[in-house]
């Protein structure tokens, strides 16, 4: 009997990882975007949950594409920004959602420029070193990947402003 409990024990833990791996993700930042929140070198805990149920304010990881910099579409890879020191954005950012669908765009001064359905507008914390939806436009929820809880592991900062995660 105690074999078959260790046994069903082993089964447990190992379909708990399993689903954990599939609903958990650790994000290492890399850059000043996010300071004074998050700074270079920290290691964050990130639960994937579908866009819908993220919440204005909340901090989260978007999944970016060769063509987010200029406009065009492209293959999932590194994105060229003239604006970005190296010249490179991340394929992965970490920005705080500022505006739902149907909010007002953050800093625009028409009650027009509204964020389209299905999209929102994301912007880092450190305003003067990030590289967001200023430079993108509103971001499509299936960009959305998760949804950051906390900081695992506390990085020293380096002063490099590559604008996002790894």
């Amino acid at each position: 009997m105690v074999a078959g409990s260790v046994t069903g024990l082993a089964v447990m833990a190992c379909a708990a990882a399993f689903l954990l791996r599939r609903r958990c993700a650790l994000l290492d930042v890399s850059g000043s975007s996010m300071m004074p929140t998050y700074r270079d070198g920290d290691r964050l805990f990130a639960l994937k949950v579908p866009a819908r149920l993220m919440r204005r304010g909340t901090v989260v990881a978007i999944r970016m594409r060769t063509g987010d910099a200029d406009g065009v579409d492209g293959a999932d890879g590194p994105v060229r920004d003239a604006t970005t020191p190296g010249g490179l954005v991340p394929t992965t950012m970490i920005k705080r959602l500022a505006a739902l669908p149907g909010d007002r765009i953050p800093g625009s001064l028409s009650p027009a420029d509204v964020v389209p359905a299905r999209h929102v507008y994301v912007l880092g914390d450190n305003r003067e070193a990030s590289y967001d939806s200023r430079q993108t436009g509103p971001v499509p929820f299936d960009r959305l990947t998760a949804v950051v809880l906390g900081r695992t592991r506390r990085g020293a900062a380096t002063g490099i402003a590559d604008h996002g995660a790894t």
